[in-house]
């Protein structure tokens, strides 16, 4: 199956080779001057990428990092940070709720309180999922 790429995405992909494809000609040619040069030792200089080139190139490295995300170690990896990111929040939500807690059981009442819960709920939902999606990888 082939990956499917965003115009968007490419877009992106495009203008940061073209820039740092630009960083590269424009540090080459800072460069020239340097040290001692003798004829015919130095380096051809830099030439920069023509358009298509970049396109071709963007192309290129979006569908092979589509095709790692959908490998199975793609899966897992962003499976593994899902799930690092709900218990983060988990933590927080519930570090939160914690110190209100400690203030006296009316501050767990408020509508603040009752936020941080099902934002709790939502982060737990998360978690659940991401342990699901690592059990189901199979390399």
């Amino acid at each position: 199956m082939q990956p499917i790429v965003t115009d968007a995405e490419l877009s992106a992909a495009y203008a940061g080779l073209d820039h740092a494809d630009e960083q590269a000609w424009r540090h080459g040619q800072a460069t020239r001057a340097w040290g001692a040069g003798w004829s015919a030792l130095a380096p051809e200089p830099r030439r920069r990428r023509s358009p298509d080139q970049l396109r071709d190139l963007a192309q290129s490295r979006l569908a092979a990092a589509q095709a790692w995300a959908q490998s199975p170690e793609g899966r897992l990896k962003s499976a593994l940070t899902d799930l690092q990111h709900a218990a983060r929040a988990l933590d927080q939500q519930a570090e939160a709720l914690r110190e209100a807690a400690s203030r006296g059981l009316a501050d767990t009442t408020t509508p603040n309180a009752r936020r941080r819960l099902w934002a709790m709920s939502q982060e737990a939902r998360a978690a659940l999922a991401a342990l699901r999606a690592i059990r189901s990888v199979r390399p």
